[in-house]
């Protein structure tokens, strides 16, 4: 006869694991050709709560209803942010917790004479949510019904006009008209769009002129190699700042023989000025790795930029 209580003590303990891993998310492309999804609204309709929506470079026209708490992030890969410009319609944005971010936000369909906020608004926001690192043509550009987060909810590593740092971000406003005096890229003014919906880190500049990881994604350069021959790397630096490149690769397969810096060569030398950063490495035997650089200074844990280089070996 069958124990069933030595049955249900493994199988309760397996349903308490179950429960207690954490909830897997997945993550879906959007893009013109050769993506998941060619459609904003597609993949939103395919999503489930809290899923990541990467949405790629390019103009989408169409309008969206933004009712799952999803993570919508618009990705430049390398021709400039992805354009939210519904022909017909609008984007609304009706779910508690969602995340809109990385997107131009085109102007009103038409213009709007009266001055009325909600005549002809591209983003509605009906349910609280958060909304940063966009470029909006101008306020007229959203209605919020509801009270919304126009800011990060923590600190951003940043770099602005060569300084590196953090802070939280809000979004660029075309008709911001506030004003920056320590110049960390910051309005020193909250952008009002009403009294419920404020933007107290208004970017003076659009987001493309701050370097902010995972807004814009780093192609791999490719070196191919051969065993016992070696090949460089030369990479933008000025150490008067006190950041340098740092290197990350297989030692199994590579050997870095040498790492100097070389000033800009011109007919006058600033003090201070910049130049490149040239690292040689060898070669050991047959294979493919990645080369990571990270440019920071050594006291703090703010990465300026970062490079990554793949390597094919070849006997």
């Amino acid at each position: 006869m069958l124990d069933y209580k030595r049955l249900f003590i493994p199988v309760l303990a397996l349903l308490l694991i179950l429960l207690l891993l954490p909830p897997s998310f997945s993550e879906t492309r959007v893009c013109s050709e050769g993506c998941d999804y060619t459609s904003i609204q597609a993949a939103l309709d395919a999503a489930s709560s809290d899923d990541k929506i990467v949405v790629e470079s390019a103009a989408y026209r169409e309008s969206l209803m933004i009712s799952k708490n999803v993570n919508l992030h618009g990705l430049d890969t390398g021709k400039g942010k992805p354009v939210l410009a519904p022909e017909n319609g609008r984007v609304i944005l009706a779910s508690r917790g969602a995340v809109l971010r990385g997107f131009e936000i085109s102007g009103p369909a038409g213009s709007d004479e009266s001055g009325s906020d909600n005549e002809n608004c591209t983003l509605e926001v009906v349910l609280p949510a958060s909304i940063y690192l966009n470029d909006f043509a101008g306020k007229k550009s959203v209605c919020p019904e509801d009270a919304t987060y126009w800011n990060s909810s923590d600190g951003i590593n940043y770099q602005f006009n060569s300084r590196v740092l953090r802070s939280r971000l809000g979004n660029y406003w075309a008709d911001y008209n506030g004003t920056d005096e320590n110049g960390d890229g910051i309005g020193d003014q909250p952008m009002i769009l009403n009294e419920k919906n404020i933007d107290y880190y208004p970017l003076i500049l659009p987001v493309d002129s701050y370097r902010i990881p995972d807004e814009k994604e780093t192609k791999v350069e490719l070196i191919r190699a051969k065993v016992n021959e070696p090949f460089t790397i030369s990479l933008p630096a000025n150490p008067t700042t006190g950041y340098e490149w740092k290197v990350d690769y297989d030692y199994v397969l590579l050997k870095q023989e040498s790492a100097e810096f070389e000033r800009a060569t011109s007919e006058t030398v600033r003090l201070g000025a910049g130049g490149t950063s040239v690292f040689v490495f060898t070669p050991i035997k047959p294979g493919k790795s990645t080369i990571y650089f990270v440019y920071k200074r050594s006291w703090e844990n703010i990465v300026a930029d970062t490079r990554s280089f793949h390597v094919e070996i070849t006997a």
